[in-house]
């Protein structure tokens, strides 16, 4: 309950769970004492009073709110006049949407990756197929069996493009059915399946198991291990560790130039002749399917450092 200025006034038990705060703690403060950041909130104005407008009948703020311990969670407070003869003040409704919150930032980043695929798919079958169509009129014109061998050529690369598409897209799927996993095993599986140099090392150090799809994360250590062997040298050594909230993956290969990190795991981005551009992009739709961010920066020998966020471990 809050009084007209937006002052709590009563403070049930069911908000106490929600926000660890007790009742002698809290009720005396201005409502907005509850939220992670005041200016981030929408309809209500906390200068003057709670709502804007006195005559509607809720208002919905949604924003971050901060608990006791200094955690934060996504809500939604809604506000609604009290009615009757002399009442004053508002009844106070919050709910933990957090869940939600993070299943609509998963959408947009598949909806975002679903564009980046048709734009792909623009640029880069127009040209092989301008290519075909040359080819076949030339061939027309003068018989020469080279431009058929040219046309082959095209078509398995363009077949080539879309098994990567295809793939990239399957592993961006949202991931809605997560399973306790362990890390290490994980690890393990990916580091035995991806070719590597007899001197070629790997280290890992204790990471707490995760909520995951297991499969996708084999997939996502692969193509970061491939990535560390294709770049570095032969007797690369690969580090996996924890984070406070999440995991790494460091070499001490050449690393990654600052004016390419913002690009690596764009869609056919490569420095390689012969590379595909696909690896760091299956790795960051396979970590985006989760919920989960991902960065890159210089590890401590120079090389390569990801780093896989925004994980809640289950120890």
């Amino acid at each position: 309950m809050l009084d007209s200025d937006g002052t709590i006034t009563e403070w049930p038990s069911p908000a106490a769970t929600l926000y660890g705060y007790d009742a002698a703690t809290i009720c005396g403060e201005h409502v907005s004492a509850l939220f992670a950041d005041r200016d981030e909130t929408a309809g209500a104005d906390w200068d003057t009073g709670v709502p804007r407008d006195p005559d509607e009948e809720t208002v919905e703020v949604e924003c971050w709110h901060e608990q006791a311990d200094g955690s934060v969670f996504w809500g939604t407070l809604t506000i609604s006049p009290l009615s009757g003869p002399g009442a004053t003040g508002f009844a106070a409704i919050s709910q933990d949407e957090t869940t939600t919150k993070e299943y609509e930032r998963m959408l947009e980043r598949q909806n975002d990756r679903l564009k980046e695929f048709t734009d792909i798919l623009a640029h880069d079958l127009r040209n092989p197929i301008e290519i075909i169509d040359g080819r076949l009129r030339l061939y027309a014109e003068t018989g020469d069996e080279t431009h058929i061998e040219t046309i082959n050529e095209t078509t398995e690369r363009m077949a080539r493009l879309v098994d990567d598409l295809l793939r990239v897209a399957r592993q961006g799927e949202v991931v809605t059915d997560p399973a306790p996993t362990d890390i290490e095993t994980v690890v393990e599986t990916a580091w035995q399946v991806v070719e590597t140099t007899p001197t070629a090392t790997l280290e890992y150090h204790e990471i707490p198991p995760v909520s995951a799809d297991a499969d996708r994360l084999v997939e996502l250590f692969e193509n970061l291990f491939r990535n560390s062997v294709d770049h570095g040298h032969s007797d690369v050594t690969i580090h996996v560790g924890p984070l406070q909230t999440g995991f790494y993956v460091e070499d001490d290969g050449p690393g990654i130039p600052a004016a390419h990190r913002d690009q690596v795991f764009e869609h056919g981005f490569t420095t390689s002749s012969d590379g595909s551009g696909y690896g760091l992009s299956v790795v960051r739709t396979i970590v985006n399917a989760h919920g989960w961010d991902i960065g890159v920066t210089g590890g401590d020998s120079g090389g390569a450092r990801f780093e896989i966020t925004g994980i809640d471990f289950l120890e």
